[in-house]
């Protein structure tokens, strides 16, 4: 069960980069079979606004690497002191820690988890996967979930929505309601939207794509529905924009603000994206009155509560590198598999020999007694013969490591 993956993160890689490597949706499937004819092995693919990681069950990582150069149109040279490659074990605690919330801007953050078990079914469904890589990712959902139980990692106030929130108070005031406009309707729009609707906003709009989507989202949380096209002419009416789309380009432009903060006569705007790539240009930041974030942003921000949890994130590491050393057992019983079935197959031929001779002893006339006792003798004589030798030639070698070993799988006494 060899994995190795290469990746890159928001610690090792700025936003610029991380939102050229974004495999969205409606490319994700055209590059899994295209990496899949380049190699034999099994793949997937972990693509989301703080990471790109991709899977495979070959030491092969050049041609993962220059692959997903040519793939993005990026210059090789510009990725390799980015990227990270792990194999085996370093893999698998990773992946854990990604899993568990332990490696994302936000610490703990929950969606993570889903966005991995759809990478997976995702690599299922266009035939990457196989049992190395199902294995393997059965064993990190265990650790993931073994954290998340066991730890409080996952019940800190430091998660998107609170953060978000937290700038409001100090933008707006904290008791003063605002109107707030999310644009798109995935999960993570789901999760702001559910809780900053139980802090009583003054609305809730759910600017969408498929209306139908975006009336389902706004019914479980109070809220109304409208189409993105209609953004641009009521950007205006609202306080805080929370952008989360799988867009390539830029929704929201900077004449679009700056029309709507002349309309509201320069009251301020709080503008969140949480895209990768990004939902609003950059050059909106720039605007009076108006206050850009983005998820990088958001995460220095929750930096300063860590100190917080340190005692969780203690237990947590402690948890995954208990699962680690499972996995890499897990690994090692693997390597020797193949040695046990040869040993087991060895000496079943062994014993079906003798067990052939001796029938024909019997079919002669020997008696039973002399007949088993001579088969016993043969067997023990055939089954001690390879290690008798071995122990002799260790002997006359000196090596007292290989006679150590020996003595320990025959249970030997001094």
């Amino acid at each position: 069960m060899q994995i190795h993956l290469i990746g890159l993160n928001h610690k090792t890689a700025p936003m610029k980069l991380r939102e050229r490597l974004v495999f969205s949706n409606d490319i994700l499937t055209q590059a899994l079979i295209e990496l899949k004819g380049k190699t034999s092995s099994e793949i997937l693919i972990l693509s989301t606004c703080n990471r790109t990681e991709i899977y495979q069950n070959s030491p092969d990582t050049k041609t993962l690497i220059s692959w997903l150069a040519k793939f993005h149109k990026v210059k090789e040279s510009a990725l390799n002191s980015h990227l990270y490659c792990l194999e085996n074990e370093a893999a698998f605690r990773h992946a854990s820690r990604v899993a568990a919330g332990l490696d994302s801007m936000i610490l703990g953050e929950t969606q993570i988890l889903g966005q991995m078990k759809q990478a997976l079914k995702q690599s299922e469904f266009t035939g990457s996967h196989g049992k190395n890589l199902s294995n393997f990712f059965q064993r990190v959902f265990e650790a993931a979930k073994l954290v998340r139980s066991g730890t409080g990692i996952g019940a800190s106030s430091t998660t998107v929505a609170s953060t978000i929130l937290k700038l409001a108070d100090k933008i707006f005031g904290k008791t003063s309601p605002t109107n707030i406009l999310f644009i798109g309707a995935g999960e993570m729009t789901e999760l702001c939207c559910k809780y900053f609707s139980a802090n009583n906003q003054k609305s809730l709009t759910i600017a969408n794509r498929s209306i139908v989507n975006g009336q389902a989202l706004a019914k479980k949380v109070g809220g109304q529905a409208i189409l993105i096209g209609d953004i641009h002419h009521k950007m205006n009416a609202f306080d805080i924009v929370i952008s989360s789309t799988s867009s390539q380009l830029p929704i929201i432009g900077l004449g679009m603000i700056e029309k709507a903060i002349k309309l509201r006569k320069h009251k301020p705007m709080l503008l969140i994206d949480l895209a990768i790539p990004r939902d609003i240009e950059s050059e909106v930041g720039e605007l009076d009155d108006i206050f850009l974030y983005t998820f990088d942003d958001l995460a220095k921000i929750t930096e300063v509560n860590l100190k917080n949890r340190e005692r969780e994130i203690v237990k947590a590491e402690k948890l995954i590198e208990e699962k680690c050393l499972e996995y890499k057992s897990q690994i090692h019983q693997k390597k020797v598999t193949p040695y046990i079935k040869s040993l087991n197959e060895k000496f079943e031929k062994t014993r079906l020999e003798e067990l052939t001779k001796i029938n024909k002893d019997i079919k002669k006339g020997i008696p039973i007694d002399e007949a088993l006792d001579k088969f016993s003798k043969n067997l023990t004589k055939k089954f001690l013969h390879t290690p008798t030798k071995a122990l002799n030639d260790h002997a006359k070698q000196e090596n007292m490591d290989g006679i150590e070993f020996l003595k320990k799988i025959f249970n030997l006494k001094d």
